[in-house]
């Protein structure tokens, strides 16, 4: 993981002032579950804006009438946002969304600074080469506070490989895969440890096993599930496995069914179906 010391002494000057900016959010995080925090932020009031910006699904209109309506920021923030990971026009228009009117203050400070932009993403990337920075933040918008310095980003991706006690973790996909995990409680940490724990327990395999790795890299979010339903989600997924020599390596495959009951009921259905198809004539 690189060092501290190999901060850009441009990014510590604005980690300084994003710092003041953000006191208000950092109370806030300090007072309240961070999950509660992210999950404010999950767009759902965009369809309700009343400026005209935007249209049903949160997307700025594409005609001259509109286009003429964006801020000066706006323009330099989109391309900061397009070399971080923006690979869409909905992800990056809503990230833009988090700079404008009706946002929590500290955090609009963030998203409407086309430097402060490039400050949070050039940290996140430094300690996670190859990570997608964009997605991150467009995921989990308040990581933003925790990114901005470099220090508090080193301490949390510590946090959360301590909270993991699994060998060879790749974090990077663990934080794109739920990037709240950069901001989570002391008591969502410990809940991690157990849910992992419980997990391999379900699996009939140790910490040290690929599968239980495999799982929580591609669906980080079982780390905020109750450990009970992880067990329970398990044992629901164990009569569907007909094709993979593991429990393990099945459940590693449709990891999302951890934590996604639907998911869960499509793969009992796709099964069912093909074994009537399979069934002989009567």
């Amino acid at each position: 993981m690189t060092s501290i010391a190999s901060t850009t002494a441009s990014t510590r000057a604005i980690a300084s002032r994003l710092r003041a900016r953000s006191r208000v959010a950092l109370a806030s995080r300090a007072s309240s579950s961070s999950s509660t925090a992210c999950e404010d932020f999950h767009f759902r009031d965009d369809n309700a804006r009343s400026y005209g910006e935007w249209g049903l699904t949160g997307l700025r209109q594409n005609s001259s009438a509109m286009a003429s309506m964006r801020e000066t920021w706006e323009e330099a923030a989109v391309d900061a946002w397009r070399r971080h990971g923006a690979q869409s026009e909905m992800r990056t228009q809503r990230l833009i969304i988090l700079g404008s009117r009706g946002r929590p203050t500290s955090l609009r400070e963030l998203y409407r600074d086309p430097e402060a932009i490039e400050a949070i993403c050039g940290t996140i990337e430094r300690f996670l080469p190859g990570v997608r920075a964009a997605e991150v933040f467009h995921k989990c918008p308040e990581a933003a506070v925790t990114c901005a310095d470099a220090a508090a980003t080193q301490n949390a991706l510590m946090r959360v490989r301590a909270s993991v006690p699994v060998t060879a973790l790749d974090l990077r996909r663990v934080v794109e895969s739920a990037p709240r995990v950069l901001v989570m409680t002391l008591k969502e940490e410990g809940n991690a440890v157990e849910v992992t724990k419980a997990l391999a327990e379900a699996l009939g395999v140790g910490l040290d096993d690929e599968s239980v790795r495999d799982v929580v890299e591609r669906a980080a979010e079982v780390l905020f599930e109750d450990p009970t339903t992880i067990r329970n989600a398990v044992r629901e997924m164990e009569p569907l496995n007909r094709s993979h020599p593991t429990l393990g390596s099945f459940v590693a495959e449709h990891a999302e069914a951890l934590v996604a009951p639907s998911i869960r009921r499509s793969l009992a259905q796709t099964l069912a179906m093909r074994k009537s198809y399979r069934a002989p004539p009567p």
